[in-house]
C-alpha cells in the first residue's frame, strides 16, 4: 500500500478521532524529517476533497461527516450554485459563499436537502479547495500608485489588484489578460500580474480573444508541438502503408457542411447479396499522435477543438487537423476502418476493424448530397459518379434510423442558430439552420461505427472510453410529467425505472404544437447531461447499451484515445501490465475530456451570445415577429424567427400589472385577465443590446395579443 493510501485509510478508519499533523505523526510513527512529506500528501487529500482540515486544524474524513466535494459557480452578488460532481445542485446564500469564486473546488456542508426537481437543496461552503479561474480577462485601470483590473465576466465581481511594480500603464482602458497570483484570505481583492495585452475593445476580435482568455483557449501551439507536427512532411510514404489494407480504388467520399476545414470520416457502400456492406473510414491520428509525446500531451490539455464565431481553437496544428490528417480528396491517406455488414432490413451482422490506406475521390457538402437524394436532376449529373452510392446509403440510412426509433431512441431537432460575420468580425446576419438528409445520413453511419467499435472493446473486456448518457432521476421524470400534464400531454412511462421511448413518444405527440419548444426543452433539462466514463454506463437518449466516440479523432481526445486502443489490441494484443496502466489512464483521460467538454461548450455559448447581442444592437428599434419561449417571474423571453431570445421585463408591460402564475408558467393581467403563455406569438421591437453582458431586451408593440 502506497504512503497516501495508507494514511488516508488511517483517517477514514472506524477508530479515527480528528488529530493535527503532530499527533498523526505520533500514531504512525513518522519521523521528523518526513513531515513536509506527510504534510503534502495531506494537502493532496484536502484538495482531492477526501478529507478536511477543521478549524482547530485537526484532519477528519469529508465522507460521513456531512461534507461533499463540488465546484462552485457565481451568479454575481445575489447568489450561488455548488454542483457536484454526480450533478447534484446545492443553493448557496452570500453570506454563505466563505470566500469562493466562481469555478472554484469547495468543500459543502449539506444545509438542507430538499428532493424535488423544481426547487433546490442548500449548502454552505466550509472551504475553498483549489481555485478554478487562474485567470480572467477584463479592463485595465491604472492609477498612481497601482492599478486594477475589472473582470468582463459577471460572475466574478470583485476587482483583481495590480502592484505597482507589475503596473503597465501603456495598458490603461485596453482589455488584458491577468493571472491570479493571490488569493485573499477574508473580504479584500485578489492579487495578479498582467500576462497579456489584447488591445481596445472595438478592435477586431478583441471581444472574442478576451472569451478564449476566460476559457483558456489559445489557437496558438507550443514551437515544441508545431515542430513535430511538421517533421512528418505532407504525404503518406510507402514504408507507412505496409501491413494495411488497401482500399485507394474503392469508390469513397466525405461527407461535411460548406465551411468545413478538417475532414475526420469518409464513407463507401455496395449493395450485397443479402444487404449492404457499409465502409466508415476514420483518420489514423495515432499514427502521427504517438503516446506521451509533445502532440499527445497538448491534445490531452486541449482535449478537444473549440469553435467560436470566426475563429477555431483546434486540438492538434492546422499541419494535421487541416492536411496530413485530414482526408482530403485525391489524396492518400492512413485510416481506421470499420466495415459492417447489414441485411435487408439494416440490421448489423458482421463487422471487423481494420487499419488502412484509402484516397477520398469526392468532397461533398450536405446541401449537394441532400439535393441528390431529393432528386436534383443537375446535381445527380454533376455527380453521376455517386449517385447510386448516395440513393443506395439513403435506403440504409432510413432503415438504420427506422430501427433507432422503434427501441426508443429520443431524436431532438433543435435548429441551429448560425451567425454570419463582416471582415472586422462584427455580427452581421443570424439565420436558423436546419438538419437536412445528408446529415442524417452521416449521423446514423457514424452512429453505427460507434456501436460497432464499443461493443467489440466491451466483449474484449479491455480498459476503453464510452460516450455515457444515465437515466434521469425520478424527481426530476416526475416534475418533467407534471410541467407536460398541464399542457395536455400524458407520460406513460415507468417513473422509477424510465426508457427513453417514453420520452419519444411525448416528443411525437407534441410535435406540430404551440407547445413543442417549451415542452422539448424542458425534457432536455430533465435529462442527464452526456459525458465521458471508462464505465460502459449505456447511452439512455440514444437507447444503445454500448456506445462510445471513435468517429472524430482530429477534433475529440477521447477518439484519439480509444484508437490507440483498438490497434494495439488487434495489432499485438493488452498484456496484463498494459492494461492495468490503461485502467488508470482511460479514467483520468475520461474526466478531464468530459471538463474540456463543458468548458468548450461554456466558452462557445457565451462567445455566440454575445454576437447575437452585437447583431441585434444594429436593430434597436426595429420590428420583429417572435415567439414567447419562457416565462419567468420577472419577464417574458420570446424568441425571433431567426432564431434570437430577448427579454421583455415585467417593467415594460405597461398597460396592468401582471402576476405570475407558477403553476401555469403565464402573466396574467390582474385588471384587464390579459394573459401570456408560452408559445404565443408576437410583434416585438428591440429595446436595447448590450453585447458585453451578452444581453437583449424586447417590448412588445402596443395591440398584440389584445383579447
Amino acid at each position: 500500500m502506497k504512503r497516501k493510501e495508507k494514511i488516508f485509510s488511517f483517517i477514514s478508519s472506524d477508530e479515527y478521532n480528528p488529530m493535527n499533523i503532530k499527533e498523526i505523526m505520533n500514531i504512525l510513527c513518522v519521523p521528523k524529517d518526513a513531515r513536509i512529506e506527510l504534510e503534502c500528501i495531506l494537502n493532496e487529500l484536502e484538495a482531492e476533497g477526501k478529507i478536511y482540515k477543521n478549524s482547530k486544524n485537526k484532519y477528519q474524513p469529508v465522507e460521513g461527516s456531512g461534507f461533499i466535494k463540488g465546484t462552485y459557480y457565481s451568479k454575481g452578488k445575489a447568489y450561488g450554485f455548488v454542483v457536484t460532481d454526480d450533478g447534484e445542485k446545492y443553493f448557496v446564500n452570500p453570506a454563505k459563499v466563505n470566500g469562493a469564486y466562481d469555478k472554484d473546488s469547495v468543500l459543502l456542508k449539506v444545509m438542507r436537502k430538499i428532493k424535488s426537481s423544481d426547487k433546490c437543496s442548500e449548502g454552505s461552503i466550509v472551504k475553498v479547495l483549489a481555485h478554478g479561474m487562474q485567470r480572467i480577462s477584463g479592463t485595465y485601470h491604472q492609477g498612481k500608485n497601482f492599478a486594477f483590473v475589472t473582470a468582463d465576466s459577471k460572475s466574478f465581481q470583485t476587482d483583481i489588484y495590480i502592484a505597482k511594480k507589475h503596473c503597465k500603464p501603456e495598458a490603461d482602458g485596453q482589455k488584458v489578460v491577468v493571472k491570479i497570483t493571490k488569493w485573499p484570505d477574508k473580504n479584500e481583492s485578489p492579487s495578479g500580474v498582467i500576462e497579456q495585452i489584447l488591445g481596445f475593445e472595438y478592435e477586431k476580435d478583441v471581444d472574442i480573444k478576451c472569451i478564449m482568455a476566460q476559457y483558456g483557449l489559445t489557437p496558438e501551439f507550443p514551437s515544441k508541438v508545431e515542430l513535430s507536427a511538421l517533421a512528418f512532411g505532407d504525404r503518406v510514404y510507402d514504408e507507412e502503408i505496409e501491413g494495411r489494407e488497401d482500399y485507394t480504388d474503392h469508390l469513397i467520399f466525405t461527407i461535411d457542411g460548406e465551411d468545413a476545414k478538417d475532414f475526420d470520416d469518409a464513407v463507401e457502400i455496395e449493395k450485397t447479396q443479402n444487404g449492404y456492406r457499409l465502409g466508415v473510414h476514420i483518420a489514423d491520428v495515432t499514427y502521427y499522435v504517438s503516446e506521451n509525446c509533445a502532440l499527445d500531451i497538448e491534445a490531452r490539455k486541449r482535449g478537444t477543438s473549440v469553435y467560436l464565431p470566426g475563429v477555431v481553437v483546434p486540438m492538434l496544428p492546422t499541419h494535421l487537423s487541416n492536411g496530413l490528417c485530414s482526408l482530403n480528396p485525391n489524396c492518400d491517406r492512413l485510416a481506421l476502418s470499420v466495415i459492417m455488414d447489414f441485411d435487408a432490413n439494416g440490421k448489423i451482422v458482421a463487422h471487423e476493424i481494420k487499419e488502412s490506406i484509402i484516397n477520398s475521390k469526392y468532397r461533398m457538402t450536405y446541401d449537394d448530397v441532400d439535393a441528390i437524394i431529393k432528386g436534383d436532376k443537375e446535381k445527380q449529373e454533376k455527380y453521376a459518379e455517386l449517385k447510386d452510392a448516395i440513393a443506395t446509403m439513403n435506403e440504409l440510412r432510413l432503415k438504420l434510423k427506422s430501427n433507432r426509433m422503434s427501441r426508443g431512441s429520443i431524436d431532438f431537432d433543435f435548429p441551429e442558430v448560425r451567425l454570419t460575420l463582416d471582415a472586422n468580425g462584427k455580427a452581421v446576419n443570424a439565420y436558423k439552420v436546419y438538419s437536412n438528409d445528408a446529415q442524417s445520413l452521416i449521423e446514423e453511419f457514424m452512429l453505427a461505427a460507434n456501436v460497432c467499435v464499443a461493443q467489440q472493446m466491451y466483449w474484449a473486456e479491455l480498459p476503453f472510453i464510452y460516450r455515457v448518457h444515465e437515466k434521469p432521476s425520478y424527481e426530476k421524470i416526475n416534475a418533467f410529467a407534471k410541467f407536460a400534464a398541464q399542457f395536455g400531454f400524458a407520460y406513460k412511462g415507468n417513473r422509477d425505472n424510465p426508457h427513453p421511448g417514453a420520452f419519444a413518444d411525448m416528443l411525437s405527440k407534441i410535435k406540430g404544437s404551440s407547445k413543442e419548444l417549451m415542452i422539448s426543452k424542458f425534457m432536455l433539462r430533465s435529462l442527464m447531461k452526456a459525458k465521458y466514463s471508462e464505465e460502459n454506463l449505456g447511452h439512455f437518449g440514444l437507447a444503445f447499451e454500448h456506445y462510445c466516440h471513435f468517429t472524430s479523432p482530429i477534433r475529440r481526445y477521447p477518439d484519439l484515445v480509444i484508437h490507440r486502443i483498438i490497434k494495439e489490441h488487434i495489432k499485438y494484443g493488452l498484456t496484463p501490465n498494459r492494461q492495468k496502466f490503461l485502467s488508470g489512464f482511460v479514467k483520468k483521460a475520461a474526466k478531464s475530456s468530459s471538463e474540456a467538454e463543458i468548458n468548450a461548450m461554456e466558452a462557445q455559448r457565451e462567445a455566440t451570445d454575445m454576437k447575437k447581442a452585437e447583431y441585434m444592437a444594429q436593430k434597436i428599434g426595429e420590428k420583429f415577429h417572435a415567439t414567447i419561449s419562457s416565462i419567468t417571474s420577472f419577464g417574458i423571453f420570446a424568441e425571433t424567427d431567426f432564431g434570437i431570445e430577448g427579454l421583455i421585463s415585467v417593467r415594460d408591460l405597461d398597460d396592468d400589472y401582471y402576476e405570475y402564475d407558477e403553476k401555469t408558467l403565464t402573466l396574467i393581467g390582474k385588471h384587464t385577465s390579459k394573459i401570456y403563455a408560452i408559445g404565443d406569438e408576437l410583434t416585438i421591437k428591440v429595446k436595447r443590446a448590450d453585447s458585453k453582458h451578452k444581453e437583449i431586451d424586447f417590448i412588445i408593440e402596443s395591440g398584440d395579443n389584445d383579447e
